[in-house]
């Protein structure tokens, strides 16, 4: 009787009484891709777009019989490499050039894998399907550092970090700086681009919010440190619709450089065909405007009792339930 071979390594299974004088040489070849299944190392270059590991009855020249297989060469279009349709475990070392490429993984005549550029993968056939099992295992416990190469996808369920409550810190990495987002966990603070933050939400740099920001109990402070910082909100028209000075301790309505007064209004448009305030009073047994000052009996103060003012100058509009009247003002002495 003719020796047989296995379906997976393709040992040669020797009949008995065989190979007479040549019993030791195929026993130790059959060994040696034992010890290549375990063990071994191959690398192959890609040749064409649908490539094939070699695998070879009883000899130890054959490819797909190595535990590790390293994919070299320099892809021309979307590229299939195929091993045995028999059911196997893989270690791929993707080191081939890709470019814009794919490159599939594949028992012959089945389903394929595709393997991320620079990269290794831990495949599982089953015959007719090739398997990445990181990719395709369910819980994935990791006790040290987890490094990914490619993208992640969570689709469905939730990703919780840190669920134990331990004092762990999360820090996500942006192009140029190394705290682009963290996870102070001891102080329970969340840090954009800082590793220290000093408050629950500590940004440094600028916020954009497209939508609405609600505030729903407690304070919001700006400038709480009290530095020389502008504040500035803008309308649909006006850059300065509300300008806080920071360095002059002025706010301007209209207006960016508040010089006159602590509150300055500026009514810029010409043709606006609107006041600069409006005051509505709803308590009806209560005043406009409220004035706090130093009286004195001279012209030397804010507030005056002395009745000799000068002569009239002129008149200020103002509007009074939807009728214009004027108001005079006189010269000081």
């Amino acid at each position: 009787m003719a020796s047989t071979y296995s379906s997976t390594l393709n040992l040669e299974l020797q009949a008995s009484g065989e190979n007479s004088g040549t019993w030791g040489t195929i026993t130790n070849n059959n060994l040696t891709k034992l010890e290549s299944a375990v063990k071994g190392y191959v690398s192959v270059a890609i040749a064409s777009t649908t490539d094939s590991l070699t695998a070879t009855d009883g000899t130890t020249a054959d490819e797909t019989s190595n535990a590790i297989i390293k994919l070299t060469g320099t892809l021309t279009g979307n590229t299939t490499m195929q091993c045995e349709a028999v059911e196997n475990w893989y270690i791929v070392d993707n080191a081939a050039t890709m470019g814009t490429y794919t490159l599939g993984f594949k028992p012959a005549g089945g389903t394929a894998t595709n393997l991320v550029a620079s990269s290794k993968h831990l495949l599982y056939s089953d015959g007719s399907t090739m398997f990445d099992v990181l990719e395709d295992a369910g819980n994935i416990k990791a006790n040290g550092t987890l490094t990914v190469s490619g993208n992640t996808s969570l689709d469905g369920g939730t990703f919780v970090f840190n669920e134990s409550s331990a004092d762990l810190d999360f820090r996500i990495e942006g192009n140029g700086d190394a705290n682009l987002f963290f996870s102070d966990a001891g102080n329970d603070r969340i840090g954009i681009k800082t590793a220290s933050p000093s408050t629950e939400l500590h940004v440094v740099g600028g916020i954009k919010a497209t939508g609405g920001i609600d505030f729903d109990g407690g304070g919001f402070t700006f400038n709480d440190s009290g530095a020389s910082v502008d504040f500035r909100a803008e309308t649909n028209t006006l850059a300065n619709a509300f300008f806080i000075d920071g360095s002059a301790d002025k706010i301007g309505f209209g207006t960016a450089t508040p010089a006159d007064a602590s509150v300055e209004i500026n009514q810029a448009n010409s043709s606006g065909a609107i006041a600069c305030l409006s005051l509505d009073q709803d308590d009806t047994d209560q005043e406009f405007i409220k004035f706090d000052g130093t009286t004195a009996s001279d012209q030397s103060s804010s507030l005056t009792t002395d009745t000799s003012v000068g002569s009239l100058t002129g008149h200020i509009r103002v509007n009074v339930n939807g009728t214009d009247f004027w108001i005079p003002y006189y010269a000081t002495n």
